[in-house]
């Protein structure tokens, strides 16, 4: 599946950075206490509560897998079936016209796992009910691997408020002690010292985790719907449909539109790569 990367996306770029700068614009309205907006210890406690709250969880490993993507997450991006639809298509062509050994051969050069899978299955011989569980196998791990990964993103988005009160209340525990020996001004710095925190969790929760888990999901769903068009195109290879067929029926199905293909723009070119 080729993946557009390498340019940043534009409404994830703006976003961000407007959300930012909003926060850094309330800051800079009172200039003279630009310095109590940092606080290290509550950043501690807020981003590794929330990240020790989350391996308790969910396993470690995935948590690490999740956390890679996020770059990728910055970055424009749009299934592109193009290069799976030639090969399905051009497996299709060798198909119908009997050519198994020539068949066998192409699919070494597929990358896609569920196209590949179904692609041998076919020219093994297998049952149409075997290329059905098979793909709806790959479906289902899919969409519950997806699933699995936005949870955790969601689910940091709700530790990091906690943690943020929790910083909090460690700030006013510290204060409250001190109340006999400090003055006004020093109790008013040591409160508003305290909720810095509650502030680090609501950001990182709503400008960050939140909006990266519905980003997430998304690029899944546009995945999973690329699975099930190609899951469609070996079912019509099976039955050895002439590539034509394949095409128009998968364009007639939204599946091309969805997957950034138009079918006039495409159709006669991987007709012809077939």
């Amino acid at each position: 599946m080729k993946r557009v990367i390498g340019n940043l996306n534009h409404s994830t770029t703006i976003g961000l950075g407007g959300g930012m700068l909003l926060i850094l614009v309330m800051i800079l309205l009172a200039p003279e206490h630009i310095g109590a907006f940092l606080n290290i210890p509550g950043l501690i406690v807020v981003l590794g509560g929330t990240v020790a709250a989350t391996l308790v969880s969910r396993p470690i490993a995935e948590v690490v897998r999740v956390w890679r993507q996020v770059p990728m997450l910055l970055e424009d991006y749009c299934p592109d079936a193009e290069t799976e639809l030639k090969q399905l298509l051009n497996f299709a062509e060798l198909y119908r016209r009997g050519a198994i050994r020539p068949a066998e051969e192409h699919i070494a050069t597929i990358n896609h796992p569920m196209l590949g899978a179904g692609l041998q299955h076919i020219v093994d011989g297998g049952p149409r009910n075997g290329l059905v569980k098979l793909i709806r196998y790959r479906i289902n791990a899919q969409r519950q691997r997806g699933e699995a990964e936005v949870q955790i993103l969601r689910t940091m988005a709700v530790f990091a408020p906690a943690f943020g009160m929790l910083g909090t209340l460690f700030g006013l525990i510290h204060m409250l002690y001190g109340l006999g020996s400090s003055g006004i001004a020093e109790i008013g710095a040591a409160m508003g010292f305290a909720m810095i925190t509650t502030l680090y969790g609501i950001v990182a929760a709503n400008l960050f985790l939140k909006p990266l888990a519905m980003k997430l999901e998304r690029r899944h769903q546009q995945e999973i719907a690329l699975n099930n068009m190609l899951g469609e195109g070996l079912l019509m290879v099976q039955e050895r449909s002439h590539p034509s067929f394949i095409l128009d029926s998968l364009a007639s199905l939204g599946g091309m539109q969805s997957s950034g293909l138009s079918s006039h723009d495409n159709a006669s070119s991987l007709v012809n790569a077939a």
